[in-house]
């Protein structure tokens, strides 16, 4: 057994290795790139016609989607150059912290995915049984620019289920239950 993996074993540190922080790092700012992304595309989605005007602060699931996203991008940045700054090596509570943040984040995205896909479904396709029409018939370029921005916070979604899994695997594979 080498001092590495005696480390681990007390419970004490951990060292990371560059091709393992170089990865972590790169997933974190790859899901903050499309955060932004869908963020951004969202913000400025709104139109006005003779039906009316559309905007992503009229609808609630909408607003949830821009504040996630924003969250999951400022979290991105900063958990992405704590892996890189962090010095070698790392403790259990750094660790810790990394994997529950990460599992918050992960479960955040996907939620506001998941209620942003549903209104998206219903503006595309309505609701026949009680008379709620499709509003995308009217409102087509507000409809394509909303699925852009959740299929983005879907693809974050399932980088952050990654994410997840790489830091639950560093913690639990490496530090001994307490």
């Amino acid at each position: 057994m080498n001092k590495t993996d005696q480390t681990a074993i007390d419970g004490s540190a951990l060292e990371l290795n560059r091709t393992e922080k170089t990865a972590e790092a790169v997933l974190r700012v790859v899901s903050m790139a499309l955060s932004i992304a869908g963020l951004v595309i969202m913000i400025k989605n709104s139109i006005s016609n003779d039906f009316g005007s559309v905007s992503y602060s009229n609808l609630g699931a909408f607003m949830y989607l821009v504040s996630a996203n924003g969250v999951c991008a400022a979290y991105s940045l900063l958990s992405a150059l704590a892996i890189l700054a962090l010095s070698c090596p790392i403790s259990k509570r750094q660790v810790w912290t990394l994997f529950l943040l990460d599992q918050v984040v992960t479960y955040l995205v996907l939620a506001a995915g998941s209620v942003s896909a549903e209104t998206v479904y219903l503006a595309y396709y309505g609701n026949i049984p009680i008379t709620w029409s499709s509003a995308c018939d009217s409102y087509g370029i507000f409809c394509h620019k909303a699925l852009i921005s959740v299929v983005f916070t879907f693809v974050v979604s399932l980088l952050y289920m990654l994410l997840s899994l790489i830091s639950s695997y560093r913690l639990f594979s490496r530090f001994e239950a307490p």
